[in-house]
């Protein structure tokens, strides 16, 4: 039993690689093609992947680069809301706060705008100091 789970992890280590090395691929690609329609789009899935594998920092700069690329591309506000996203899974509440408020001032109409009101209010909950039992 022992043997076949080490053989998983040493396949899941080989599968995890070869990820990475095709979103860095992809990332190239959207590169070559930046100025085609569906460009922001792929951005965005590309900034989500790495996401998902808890590659963090490489997601942030992927999502800020979809930003800065593509600012009037309504993936650019998707982008922002996984960048504060991000800050929330990394427990770095402040940030988040502060990215979701971004996201509030550049997107007050987007479909996550609702969601982001919801996120501010909750992390305005984990900032909040409690009170000393003396009072």
């Amino acid at each position: 039993m022992l043997r076949k789970l080490f053989y998983l992890a040493i396949i899941l280590a080989v599968c995890f690689a070869f990820y990475r090395q095709i979103l860095v691929k992809a990332q190239g690609y959207v590169d070559q093609h930046a100025q085609e329609p569906w460009a922001p789009k792929v951005q965005l899935y590309i900034g989500k992947a790495y996401s998902f594998i808890r590659s963090y920092s490489q997601a942030e700069t992927t999502f800020l680069q979809l930003q800065k690329k593509y600012p009037k591309s309504p993936y650019a506000a998707k982008a922002q809301y996984m960048i504060a996203s991000i800050y929330e899974k990394k427990e770095d509440y402040g940030r988040a706060k502060a990215e979701y408020e971004k996201f509030r001032k550049n997107y007050p109409t987007d479909e996550y705008a609702r969601k982001v009101e919801d996120k501010l209010r909750i992390l305005g909950l984990f900032q909040e100091t409690p009170k000393s039992k003396s009072q």
